[in-house]
């Protein structure tokens, strides 16, 4: 019975934080009109943890988000569009083609094939490799093939 119903899509937490730090969230929020402090704390956690994210991390949320809905221009609007690391977006009516500040980038077509490469400075963006890759000689080793020398079991 619990099982057939949703996860929460918020929980509560109660962190102490120092005086310092609240200060700043305070200024943070009264800088961008936030109504609440809470709003404030969730922009500033989403920003941070945002600004970790790989191009392989982006693809994923791609992906996921595609999965659910297959409607490329909603995707780019909910995954890509407030992404903190993405600066350009391109949508056409079968792909579209993103990039990030810091010279990665990546695309999704309608049929769901998705390549990763770079954006030039005057962004022009390069595709190269199929995501997520394939490792080379996957199909033809077996699970106990060792990669190379170094990998081997010394007994």
């Amino acid at each position: 019975m619990a099982e057939d119903q949703e996860k929460p899509t918020t929980e509560r937490r109660v962190h102490v934080l120092p005086v310092e730090l609240l200060e700043r969230i305070r200024t943070y929020q009264n800088d961008n009109n936030i109504p609440s402090e809470v709003e404030a704390v969730r922009r500033l956690l989403s920003e941070a943890l945002q600004a970790r994210d790989t191009i392989d991390d982006i693809m994923k949320q791609v992906r996921a988000y595609f999965r659910q809905d297959r409607d490329l221009r909603a995707m780019a609007k909910e995954v890509l569009s407030g992404h903190i690391l993405v600066n350009r977006i391109d949508i056409e009516d079968s792909e579209v083609r993103f990039g990030m500040r810091n010279g990665d980038a990546g695309s999704i077509k309608r049929d769901g094939s998705m390549k990763t490469g770079s954006i030039t400075d005057d962004g022009n963006v390069w595709l190269r490799e199929d995501w997520p890759s394939v490792p080379e000689n996957s199909a033809t080793r077996g699970w106990d093939a060792p990669n190379s020398k170094e990998e081997e079991i010394p007994f």
